[in-house]
């Protein structure tokens, strides 16, 4: 006996299922192609939308211990928006061990080379800080160690979007020492809490005003906690009334995780209404074999197949389709991404575990998806009588 035939005889109900699908042969690639789409939807969007939210805020992580302080803004008290040289000391105070720098930052634009005026429209702007080396590094040239002349490093999207490169010089009009030479351009940073690739960073004696924006303090994680540095900074400094912020970049990066991973669920969401149609196409297919079937299916009854039997061969005819369907949406949807973390994150092979589950839940759902759709046209062809199903 021929294996296919020791299958039949083991399992006639998938067997019959088999043949019955391939009769149908153009409905039952549309339904196919229904669950394919959904399953490829949703593990494609997981994928690349995982993959997205670890490569923003891997930043953060290198950004550990870092916080930045911020003056309450109150518009009744313009003053506010600045902390001046005595309150920077409070903070280095209540920082204890921690290392403080001031800094300043103005959105007023620069001039390029060509005397093109570039504005910062995606965030960003021209920071003035002590030692950018402290947070960054460089692709291409290198940050001075001494960083107090008329030199200046800029993020890597920042140059790539104006065409600069180390060696061109850049005007600054709103700070007293208006042209700077690029030396560094610094290595992509993705969404880190002083939107490096953005931003310009130059001297802060640049900067003619003696009042600071931003105060950026950095804990040692291995000596303290820095939650417990932002809690002293808040208590000395906000005594009576509100005068800054504090901002630790644990505190951003949850953040940020909870708005990528919102936007990552909808998109998700939308991607299974694809599923809710397949469920549709396979349930209108499933029916209108039923009809077409109904001599066949009144037979069986006659010659004694339950209403049971009748159920099981009419959902094990939709299941296949879903099984069909998720055999090749899953490895379709690993295709899909692949060419998502490319265009995303720039790196192909940039799966997550969580990414990854993704695809196994959209192999779930195309599975039982087909199999609810089933249900109604089997229960339909099952309760009608032999008799009319004859007629």
């Amino acid at each position: 006996m021929s294996l296919r035939r020791r299958i039949a005889a083991q399992i006639p109900t998938v067997v019959l299922a088999r043949r019955n699908v391939a009769r149908s042969k153009t409905r039952s690639v549309l339904a196919v192609l229904a669950i394919v789409i959904g399953v490829v939807a949703i593990g494609g969007i997981g994928v690349g939308g995982e993959a997205f939210k670890q490569d923003q805020v891997s930043a953060y992580e290198r950004f550990s211990g870092t916080m930045t302080v911020d003056p309450v803004r109150y518009e009744d008290q313009p003053e506010s928006r600045v902390l001046d040289d005595q309150q920077v000391q409070q903070i280095r105070q209540a920082a204890d061990n921690a290392k403080v720098f001031p800094s300043d930052l103005s959105r007023g634009g620069v001039i390029g080379p060509n005397g093109d005026t570039i504005l910062f429209i995606t965030g960003g702007g021209v920071r003035g800080i002590e030692d950018p080396s402290v947070f960054y590094e460089t692709q291409e040239g290198e940050i001075p160690t001494t960083f107090q002349s008329k030199v200046a490093v800029v993020g890597s999207r920042f140059a790539e979007s104006n065409d600069l490169s180390t060696g061109d010089m850049i005007e600054v009009p709103a700070v007293e020492d208006k042209k700077f030479r690029i030396v560094g351009i610094l290595k992509e940073q993705g969404d880190d809490p002083l939107s490096a690739d953005s931003s310009v960073f130059v001297p802060l004696s640049a900067f003619e005003e003696e009042d600071y924006s931003q105060v950026i303090v950095r804990a040692d994680i291995q000596q303290t906690d820095a939650e417990t540095v932002a809690e002293s900074i808040r208590t000395a400094m906000n005594d009576r009334e509100d005068v800054v912020r504090v901002t630790t970049s644990t505190g951003l990066k949850e953040q940020r995780e909870e708005q990528l991973e919102l936007i990552n669920q909808f998109l998700i969401g939308v991607s299974a209404i694809s599923l809710l149609v397949a469920a549709v196409t396979i349930a209108n297919t499933m029916l209108m074999s039923a009809i077409e079937r109904e001599g066949e299916i009144g037979v069986l009854r006659a010659v004694g197949y339950s209403k049971f039997a009748v159920v099981r061969l009419l959902v094990a005819e939709s299941t296949l389709l879903g099984v069909i369907g998720v055999g090749i949406g899953g490895p379709a949807a690993l295709g899909a991404g692949v060419v998502a973390n490319q265009v995303l994150v720039g790196d192909p092979l940039a799966f997550t575990t969580t990414g990854l589950t993704y695809i196994g839940v959209g192999i779930c759902f195309g599975v039982v998806t087909a199999l609810v759709g089933g249900l109604y046209p089997a229960w339909r062809a099952a309760n009608k009588r032999p008799v009319e199903a004859l007629g």
